[in-house]
């Protein structure tokens, strides 16, 4: 009786599969009205001079900078082989306004403990072991990278999917190149520490990065890096003012914002990209007919949900797909104008203020797709992260700071002509700077002064526009913050500041209180331990008593029913 009914399933389930296929192939046929409407669309945008295809992109590259990419490739891994994870903190926050000088202390200290000893110590010798292991290839890079701009030889026809191989690889060779400038300028080299000073730069200043959300990402956190190093070489008060003024000079000639647009219009091409490759999916994503058909015989209970599934998924096919790619380049097109009269603000205050530039829009389909799906995870992520300022915020603090970068160089220059620096950013114009240098962030000038032992605070207000101070935000405070403000809580933003150089006692200080934090740690940590070892010691000892008090036998005293099997 049960065979004859799951016979009869399997039958109705092949009907069911039969007849679903006949009425899929019918209507999926692709809906006239709307293929019209999606090519006039385009023909629409493309009149108008908005690119809609990945046709229109060309990621490749002339072949004087292919050969400097492939020395950049062959100077370091895309990851860090080396057995510290962490390259040194170049920011490590003493107080409220300053940061160590790291090449002057007797050792380093991670950006976070490493495996195998959890410890965040790294001495000069590590450091030194670590990054000489592949010294030669990573000179090659740096007489590449000053010999000329960067780019890499990309394929934009992938969209979403394109490979982007040489980002982690930038990241990498950066934090390489800024170990190396700390080690050059603790054994007194500064030769070469001038060499890998510059290489660092020019990673950022001579890259145009392709037109992608995430290379413009990498980029402006490359630049947060360099910050940091120039600010561990400024220290020295050992460059000329020729030096100083080349270095200037390359960050005068950088535009955080060419091109942003651009991003919008490669995200607009890679969605209709999506949407085709939606409806004609590669041959190797679909289930083979025979196979199918096989899984709904054996599986004949499943057949009715599958079908739904398919049937539902063939008229997405059909209209639902080419409502979406309509309603995509048209999405895409107001963020591209949105990004693009952004761009035009001179601040970041007035920036703020147009719209889709702080709140984010997501795409809306009236269909179930994972084409929305698909667009709309990485903008979620971004608030998960609680970061709503998005791309232009990014792009807005490597601004800030590359202000901050140049004014704090031209100061030094003015030190190094005058023996001290200048009682107001006023004073270094027009020699030093064309003309007052000015906070991006709300269009006032960079804030600055003077401390009575003859050294300065600079800083700017941040994405928040609220002068703090100059104060830093440690990491324990932002991870505090970030705590309070909850998951999808706005992130706290603090002042972007160019900090005093902390002195020597007030590192010892520091490191003596995290020596006595990691000491009532391991205590407090000894304590729990110790008290759980109380906790469980009743059941223990209950356990020993209970098997002390069972009444064990000799073998003799067993009887053996069989080999293996015996019973008392």
């Amino acid at each position: 009786m049960k065979t004859r009914l799951w016979s009869l399933l399997g039958k109705t389930a092949v009907v069911l599969i039969i007849v679903g296929a006949i009425w899929a192939a019918f209507i999926s046929r692709p809906d006239t009205g709307a293929q019209q409407a999606v090519a006039a669309t385009r023909q629409m945008l493309r009149d108008q001079g908005f690119k809609t295809d990945v046709a229109d992109f060309d990621f490749s590259t002339p072949t004087e900078l292919r050969a400097r990419e492939a020395i950049l490739t062959n100077a370091i891994a895309s990851r860090n082989p080396n057995p510290f994870v962490n390259h040194p903190n170049l920011m490590e926050t003493v107080g409220n306004d300053s940061a160590i000088v790291v090449w002057k202390q007797d050792s380093l200290k991670k950006n976070y403990p490493s495996w195998p000893d959890n410890s965040d110590k790294l001495t000069w010798e590590e450091l030194r072991e670590a990054i000489n292991t592949n010294q030669a290839q990573v000179d090659a890079a740096c007489a590449a990278i000053l010999s000329g701009p960067i780019g890499f030889n990309l394929d934009a026809r992938g969209g979403n999917a394109v490979r982007l191989p040489h980002l982690a690889m930038m990241k990498n060779l950066m934090q390489t190149l800024d170990s190396r400038i700390m080690l050059d300028l603790h054994d007194g080299n500064l030769d070469a520490a001038w060499t890998n000073l510059m290489a660092a730069t020019r990673l950022v200043t001579t890259w145009e990065p392709e037109t992608t959300e995430i290379s413009q990402l990498v980029r402006f956190g490359n630049a947060k890096l360099t910050f940091n190093a120039i600010w561990q070489g400024l220290q020295t008060n050992g460059w000329t003012d020729e030096q100083l003024a080349r270095l200037q000079q390359e960050w005068d000639m950088v535009d955080f914002f060419k091109h942003l647009s651009e991003t919008a219009a490669f995200k607009r091409a890679s969605a209709v990209l999506a949407c085709e490759q939606e409806r004609h999916p590669p041959a190797d994503e679909r289930m083979p007919t025979a196979e199918f058909l096989k899984e709904m015989f054996q599986h004949p209970l499943d057949a009715c949900s599958v079908l739904q599934y398919e049937w539902k998924h063939a008229r997405y096919l059909k209209k639902g797909s080419y409502e979406d790619e309509t309603n995509l380049l048209l999405f895409y097109r107001d963020r591209e104008v949105e990004l693009r009269n952004a761009v035009q603000a001179t601040n970041w205050s007035q920036m703020r203020q147009l719209p889709g530039v702080t709140n984010k829009a997501l795409f809306q389909s009236k269909y179930r797709s994972r084409i929305q799906a698909m667009l709309n995870v990485r903008e979620m992520g971004t608030a998960f992260l609680k970061d709503r300022s998005g791309l232009l915020g990014r792009a807005t603090e490597a601004e800030a700071r590359r202000r901050i970068l140049i004014t704090a160089i031209a100061l030094e220059r003015y030190r190094g002509k005058h023996g001290a620096y200048p009682a107001t950013l006023a004073a270094l114009a027009p020699e030093f700077m064309k003309s007052e240098p000015l906070d991006f962030m709300d269009g006032q000038p960079l804030r600055y002064r003077l401390t009575d032992d003859g050294h300065f605070i600079l800083y700017s207000v941040g994405l928040d526009c609220v002068d703090d101070g100059g104060i830093i935000q440690t990491r324990e405070q932002r991870i505090r913050a970030n705590r309070e403000a909850g998951l999808m809580g706005i992130r706290p933003e603090a002042d972007i500041v160019w900090p005093l150089p902390a002195t020597a006692a007030a590192v010892e200080a520091l490191r003596l209180q995290e020596a006595r934090a990691k000491e009532l740690q391991s205590q407090h940590q000894l304590e729990q331990e110790s008290e759980m070892e109380w906790d469980i010691s009743p059941s223990r000892q209950s356990r020993v008593g209970k098997i002390l008090a069972t009444n064990w036998l000799h073998d003799a005293e067993k009887k053996c029913v069989s080999p293996g099997y015996c019973r008392i």
